[in-house]
């Protein structure tokens, strides 16, 4: 787990420092996001990179052992994304705990969000201006990018602990619901 975990992290390091040294355009996404103007789906991605952070702490309440190193790298997740959060999972053993049943509320509520959230950004989102913006905004690239990380790290977390991994394929909303209902 750790070496793939880490090749995935090094990967993504090295892509961002890439764009940013010789791809980066500014665009116009932060400002239509403060402006409340922002394209749905672009507003989906950018709210599911919020709650994956939430989801990555409970599942480490569940299965790591969270220190002061562990609960600095998850929280750091809200901002920083993957870069953050993959650290505590290259090192770290997976190991089933006891947790108070407010980590069960706590995923409850993140899944009734992420599924409110993207339903919002499924239904009412246009993909083409995502796709646009894409090409456009080096932010909103290297969001997309953190996204597919976060997204593909809970899938690999998931197959090494639950036994019905394959639930977490639905992007976020699967992850909650493992963590929820902790199947394994």
């Amino acid at each position: 787990m750790k070496k793939m975990v880490l090749y995935g992290y090094i990967l993504l390091l090295s892509y961002t420092l890439y764009h940013l040294l010789f791809n980066s355009q500014n665009g116009s996404f932060i400002n239509d996001l403060l402006q409340n103007k922002a394209d749905p789906t672009l507003f989906m991605v950018f709210n599911l990179l919020g709650l994956f952070p939430l989801a990555f702490i409970l599942f480490g309440l569940k299965y790591l052992n969270m220190n002061k190193f562990t609960w600095g790298f998850l929280g750091l997740g809200f901002m920083l994304g993957g870069f953050a959060l993959a650290v505590p999972f290259i090192g770290g053993e997976l190991k089933p705990k006891a947790v108070s049943k407010k980590v069960n509320i706590i995923a409850l509520i993140g899944l009734i969000v992420s599924i409110l959230v993207v339903g919002y950004g499924l239904i009412l989102g246009d993909f083409s201006q995502y796709y646009d913006a894409f090409i456009t905004d080096s932010f909103v690239h290297i969001m997309t990018i953190d996204w597919i990380f976060l997204y593909s790290l809970s899938v690999f977390l998931s197959y090494k602990v639950y036994k019905k991994p394959y639930i977490a394929f639905i992007p976020v909303i699967g992850f909650y619901y493992l963590i929820f209902q902790d199947i394994d």
